[in-house]
């Protein structure tokens, strides 16, 4: 039977090599940890690839799991999401390979709602496939988000807008549901460029505008990059509520709330097990992540969450393990803290 003065040294022992070590093995366990992890997995800037979410988004397909890449391109918005898959598929900011500029409609955007629309695409195109220094001059966007936005990239929004108001009502609903869309894609480009203000603008308002089109799940695809954003950017509570209410709007082909949810969870449940142990649960099952490196950084993560459960009820589930400062801590936990 250990003395109460054995056990404090025991548990000081123990505490102190386990601080030593745990920044080693520490791993996505922390939001700032996690989301830099996906941001930088293999030395690339990683970020959410609309493309795979927001063409099925835009679909409404009946698949469980997003696809790597579209096989049908029947839809006039998935046909605009293919023109701008190679720079989402870049790695870095601007790190994509040179695309070929959309063709400039043929008809002045004055001649018909149709016109003004296929120029607003046309535009809006332009703007996602500009670098931030090539984008032209900027202006405020007086309309909506009250910060600086590129010119082309208003243009192209107000032209949207026109047009979808002039359309008749048999049209209206899709290209409602095709603004929307490149209002995401807007959103999507000043993201990656750290313009908080004009990128959550238009993500909450590509959702709206999606909502209205019956496009439920391309809303809830643009509330959950704005989730994955805000945490990026520290904003902890917004993003939850955020990704929240990614949830209520679909949970259909939306892996991204769940799992960002369950990050957010597991960094907040402190000593409560059972929070850490249903935040775990949406993490496994989540499914497969928009991008990438946000995959890998889910299955290393589930790894690690695997790892702990099975080395918690045997020691020799310790050894299964290429990381040294997990190794310790498991020992270290069985040997001061032997269950039974």
């Amino acid at each position: 039977m250990l003395s109460t003065g054995q056990m404090d040294l025991k548990l000081k022992l123990f505490f102190f090599l386990a601080a030593t070590l745990l920044p080693v093995a520490s791993g996505a366990a922390g939001i700032a940890a996690a989301t830099h992890a996906a941001l930088v997995a293999n030395g690339a800037a990683a970020v959410p690839e609309a493309s795979r979410g927001a063409e099925n988004a835009w679909q409404q397909t009946k698949a469980s799991q997003p696809p790597m890449r579209q096989h049908a391109a029947s839809a006039n918005a998935a046909k605009s999401a293919d023109a701008e898959n190679g720079q989402q598929r870049g790695t870095g900011i601007d790190g994509a390979a040179p695309q070929a500029e959309p063709t400039q409609p043929t008809e002045p955007a004055s001649t018909s709602w149709e016109a003004r629309f296929a120029w607003g695409v046309y535009y809006s195109r332009m703007a996602c496939l500009a670098a931030e220094h090539k984008a032209g001059s900027w202006a405020l966007d007086r309309k909506g988000s009250w910060a600086g936005v590129p010119q082309q990239m208003l243009q192209a929004e107000e032209l949207l807008a026109e047009a979808v108001e002039a359309a008749p009502e048999e049209h209206k609903r899709g290209k409602l549901a095709e603004r929307a869309l490149r209002l995401y894609y807007h959103a999507k480009w000043l993201a990656e460029r750290n313009h908080a203000t004009a990128c959550e603008w238009r993500y909450r308002e590509a959702s709206r505008l999606a909502r209205q089109s019956r496009r439920n799940v391309l809303a809830s695809h643009a509330l959950g990059r704005l989730g994955y954003f805000l945490m990026h950017w520290r904003q902890i509570d917004e993003a939850r509520e955020v990704l929240q209410e990614s949830r209520r709007v679909s949970q259909k082909s939306n892996p991204l709330a769940p799992y960002l949810l369950g990050l957010l969870d597991r960094q907040a449940s402190g000593s409560d097990n059972s929070l850490l142990m249903n935040a775990e649960e949406m993490i496994i099952h989540a499914g497969e992540q928009p991008s990438a490196d946000l995959e890998y950084e889910r299955q290393k993560l589930i790894q690690e969450i695997t790892y702990w459960r099975e080395a918690k009820e045997s020691v020799g589930s310790c050894w299964p393990t290429s990381d040294a400062a997990h190794l310790a801590i498991c020992l270290l936990g069985h040997l001061f803290f032997p269950r039974g």
